[in-house]
C-alpha cells in the first residue's frame, strides 16, 4: 500500500518516518522546495529526536519514502492520504486558506480521490471536516462512505518527543460514517498505541481542540496567581510547590514567562470560534479565551519587569534575550514569547540582542550571539523565557555567577524559576514572574 502525506513540517515528517519504519511505503508532498531539497538530501529541515537516524535509513530507498511537489503524482499513486499542512489565525480568526486550496486541488479530478482514505490530521474548527467533504463530493460527483473515505484523526504528539508519541499516544478517530472509521483504525493499528473511535469528525475536531486548549488554560492558572505572589512580595514557585506537596487534588504547574508555540497560541481561538453564540448569550467569553489572554499578557509583564529594575531607563539598555524558542530544548520559533518579548523591548527603545544554543537559524531582526560569555558582556539585563537544559546548565555548574559578572547592570529576570541562587547575591538584581 502506498500513503501519501501531504505536508512535511513538524507533524507530517515524523508521521511519514514512522509508516517506513513499520513496513509501510510513503509519498510525501510539499510545496516548500527547500524541505524537499533538504530531505532528499537526508538532511532534517527542523531538530527532531531520531529525525535523522530515520531520514537516513528510509529516503530515497526506493518503495520506503520518497518525495516530491507534485501532488498529482503523488495522489495517483496512493490509496491512503494524510493530510498534515498547517493552519493560521488572522485576528483571532480560523485562517483555513492552506486547507481549503489543498482540497480544491485535490478535488480537480475523480480520481485524485476515488476509493482513497482521506485522513485529516491538520488542526481546524469544529465541523470543518464535514464541510469539506461536502466540497469533495460536490466537485466530484463522489459520495463519501461509497466512492471514497474520510476520517479525521487529530496529532497530539509533542514537538521534540513526536517520533515516540506517534507509536505510543492513542489515536482519537472519528470518521464521516462507520466504514470510514473502519479503515481510518485498520490503517492507525499498524502504528501502534490505542485506537479510540468516536462518534463523528465533529467529536474528533473537538478532542483535539480540547488538548491544547486545557493545558495552556492551566498554565495560565499558575500565570495569574504568580501575578497575585509578586503583588504580595511572595515566591509564587515555592507557594505552588507546597501546595502540591503530598496533596492529591492539587497538579499545578509552575508559572512562566510566556505560553506560546504554534499550537496553544492558535488552538484556543480555533474552539473560541465555536464558542461565540453562547458567549453572546451568556455575556462573557470562555475560560479558554480569557486564559490565552492572561498568557498573551505574560511577555509585557516581563518587559514591564525589566524596566521597574532599570528605574524606568530602559531607552537605550542594552537587554539580553536569552530563549526565542516556544519551549525548552525545540528549535521551533513560531508565535513564541521569547520573539514577543524581543519586540516589545524595541518597542520600549531597548537595544535587544539574542542568545539560544538551540535556535540555529539567525533571526534577521536581532543580533544572535553563541557565545554566551560575549552575549552577556555590557548588558543591563538578561531575560530567561524558556528552561534550556543549557540554561538549566548554567545553574548546576555555577557558571550563571561567571556571566552575571560580565554585565554592566546585574539586572536577571527569570521567566522559569532556574535561577533562584541568585537571590542571595546582594550584587545581582534577580527577579521573575511570581518572584520578587
Amino acid at each position: 500500500m502506498n500513503i501519501c502525506v501531504i505536508g512535511l513540517g513538524r507533524v507530517g515528517l515524523p508521521f511519514a518516518l514512522i509508516i517506513c519504519e513499520k513496513g509501510g511505503r510513503v509519498i510525501g508532498v510539499d510545496k516548500n522546495p527547500e524541505v524537499i531539497r533538504k530531505i532528499r538530501s537526508k538532511i532534517p529541515p527542523f531538530q527532531e529526536f531520531r529525525l535523522e537516524e530515520l531520514l537516513q535509513k528510509y529516503c530515497g530507498k526506493k518503495g520506503h519514502f520518497n518525495v516530491t511537489n507534485d501532488l498529482k503524482k503523488a495522489l495517483l499513486k496512493s490509496q491512503v492520504v494524510v493530510i498534515t499542512i498547517g493552519t493560521s489565525i488572522n485576528n483571532e480568526n480560523p485562517d483555513l486558506t492552506n486547507i481549503l486550496n489543498l482540497v480544491n486541488d485535490i478535488s480537480n479530478a475523480v480520481e485524485n480521490v476515488q476509493r482513497k482514505l482521506l485522513i485529516f490530521k491538520t488542526t481546524v474548527p469544529i465541523g470543518t471536516t464535514r464541510n469539506l467533504t461536502k466540497l469533495i463530493e460536490e466537485r466530484t460527483g463522489l459520495r463519501c462512505g461509497k466512492d471514497f473515505f474520510v476520517a479525521f484523526c487529530p496529532a497530539r504528539s509533542l514537538e521534540g518527543k513526536a517520533i515516540v508519541e506517534i507509536e505510543t499516544l492513542p489515536k482519537i478517530i472519528g470518521g464521516m460514517d462507520p466504514e470510514s472509521s473502519k479503515k481510518a483504525a485498520v490503517f492507525f493499528r499498524n502504528i501502534g498505541g490505542k485506537i479510540i473511535i468516536v462518534e463523528n469528525p465533529e467529536s474528533a475536531e473537538l478532542i483535539k481542540l480540547m488538548d491544547n486548549a486545557y493545558r495552556q488554560t492551566i498554565f495560565a492558572f499558575a500565570n495569574d496567581i504568580a501575578l497575585v505572589a509578586e503583588k504580595y512580595g511572595l515566591n509564587a514557585y515555592e507557594l505552588i510547590k507546597a501546595a502540591n506537596d503530598s496533596y492529591p487534588r492539587n497538579n499545578i504547574p509552575l508559572p512562566s514567562a510566556g505560553v506560546s508555540g504554534f499550537c496553544l497560541k492558535k488552538d484556543p481561538f480555533y474552539l473560541e470560534a465555536s464558542f461565540k453564540e453562547i458567549g453572546k448569550k451568556r455575556k462573557f467569553s470562555s475560560v479558554w479565551y480569557y486564559a490565552r489572554k492572561t498568557n498573551d499578557y505574560l511577555p509585557i509583564h516581563t518587559v514591564d519587569l525589566v524596566e521597574q529594575q532599570l528605574a524606568g531607563n530602559i531607552k537605550g539598555a542594552n537587554v539580553l534575550v536569552c530563549g526565542i524558542c516556544y519551549k525548552e530544548n525545540v528549535d521551533d520559533t513560531r508565535f513564541s514569547h521569547g520573539i514577543e518579548i524581543a519586540h516589545e523591548l524595541r518597542r520600549r527603545g531597548a537595544n535587544v540582542s539574542i542568545w539560544d544554543p538551540v535556535v540555529s537559524d539567525r533571526n534577521p531582526e536581532y543580533p544572535m550571539i553563541d557565545d554566551p560569555k560575549e552575549a552577556f558582556r555590557n548588558m543591563d539585563a538578561a531575560i530567561f523565557t524558556v528552561k534550556h537544559d543549557e540554561f538549566l546548565r548554567l545553574n548546576d555548574s555555577d557558571e550563571i555567577f561567571v556571566l552575571v559578572s560580565r554585565m554592566r547592570t546585574p539586572v536577571i529576570v527569570d521567566g522559569w524559576g532556574i535561577f533562584q541562587k541568585l537571590r542571595d547575591k546582594d550584587s545581582t538584581r534577580y527577579i521573575g514572574v511570581g518572584i520578587k
